[in-house]
């Protein structure tokens, strides 16, 4: 089955919990821009679409793991395409293409931990 993303729909990004990937602004804990980041070789930000997943199934090991909310907005704001891109066990997957280190940032910025 294939899902266009609109401007309506949730990503969640899963984090792992190491103290780079988060930062505290204005005594608020948010998700760094290290979390946003594409590592070598990847293809785009692997997120979850969250009208095909619950919390639960995406962030299935919360003692290593948490995630932060982004509506797709952003991400389609800053001209970045989402596309679904499922995977073996995870129908809900996607990809943010496009993203740099300037882009990852604003993604952060807008992202809100769970």
């Amino acid at each position: 089955m294939s899902y266009t993303i609109t401007g309506s729909d949730d990503l969640l990004r899963r984090i792992i919990r190491q103290p780079q990937f988060f930062k505290e602004v204005d005594g608020i804990r948010k998700a760094s821009s290290a979390a946003f980041k594409l590592k070598s070789g990847e293809d785009g930000l692997s997120v979850d679409i969250m009208a095909l997943t619950s919390l639960g199934k995406a962030i299935a090991s919360p003692v290593t793991h948490t995630g932060a909310v982004l509506s797709a907005q952003v991400p389609l704001t800053l001209s970045l395409p989402c596309v679904h891109d499922p995977i073996t066990g995870n129908e809900a997957h996607a990809l943010i293409k496009n993203v740099t280190s300037s882009l990852a940032k604003q993604l952060a910025k807008n992202a809100v931990l769970i």
